[in-house]
């Protein structure tokens, strides 16, 4: 007898096992967060720069008062400040490379002048040049030296608006002329992207524009007068930017962590 009650208890346990372990709390899944975006440089941007800029300019007078010359005019730097903005768009390609283009405007306080003791003509006077404003619009190409970190090279189109000034110490500004120049740029720079929408970058560029002839027009006393120079030209600077940038308007998606 009691080994029939031993073996009832037994196979009635042994029948309820299943139910009683599909009632047992179930293991909760192992959370797994989702992928996380990494910084991705594809997009568009806009932002502001400030810096140093130097202009180079040496010349000839080639026309005073209407007649032909060839005096030197000497050679003079003409240093300041820069401060703009620019815009532009990037595409980021084989994980490593970037490459865009870039619009920008500065303007400038850079000024210099020099005295014309060694043209006979303008003897004792002074050429005083401002550059008022510059801007490019460039082509860039860039290596990731890691995801945020971009060293890059630009080539592209350059314009300078500068305008000259001769002064004599007894009759004052003499005469004067404003001209926009075009040229070239080239430059080097790096860049971090110290947020995703947010980029800090160091530039180096040098822009040249050639030997081109300036006409000035008298004033004053020398009102319908007509002088001449050759101007060779070339402008430095060192600019510190900031970009506020949108990414992903181009069409790329971000890169995305995997887990």
């Amino acid at each position: 007898m009691k080994k029939l009650l031993v073996a009832g208890i037994a196979a009635a346990a042994f029948c309820s096992a299943p139910a009683l372990a599909a009632d047992l709390p179930t293991k909760a899944p192992v959370y797994r967060p989702a992928p996380v975006a990494l910084f991705n440089w594809t997009g568009c941007y806009f932002g502001a720069n400030t810096g140093y800029a130097w202009a180079s300019k040496s010349g000839t007078l080639t026309i005073f008062d209407g007649d032909p010359s060839g005096d030197p005019l000497g050679s003079l730097t003409a240093n300041g400040w820069a401060y703009g903005g620019q815009i532009g768009c990037d595409y980021q390609f084989n994980n490593n490379w970037v490459v865009g283009i870039r619009g920008m405007l500065d303007g400038s306080s850079m000024k210099g002048s020099n005295h014309l003791t060694a043209t006979p003509d303008l003897s004792g006077d002074t050429s005083t040049i401002k550059v008022g404003s510059f801007g490019t619009v460039v082509a860039k190409l860039g290596y990731l030296l890691n995801p945020t970190l971009e060293l890059y090279g630009l080539a592209g189109v350059a314009w300078v608006r500068d305008k000259y000034t001769w002064t004599d110490p007894e009759l004052g500004a003499f005469a004067s002329a404003n001209q926009t120049r075009t040229g070239y740029d080239v430059g080097v720079g790096i860049s971090w992207m110290f947020a995703r929408n947010w980029e800090l970058w160091l530039e180096y560029d040098y822009m040249g524009f050639g030997t081109k002839n300036v006409t000035l027009n008298g004033e004053g006393l020398t009102a319908g007068e007509i002088f001449g120079s050759d101007v060779k030209q070339s402008v430095s600077k060192v600019l510190v930017g900031i970009d506020f940038r949108f990414p992903d308007l181009v069409g790329k998606a971000p890169v995305v962590a995997k887990y």
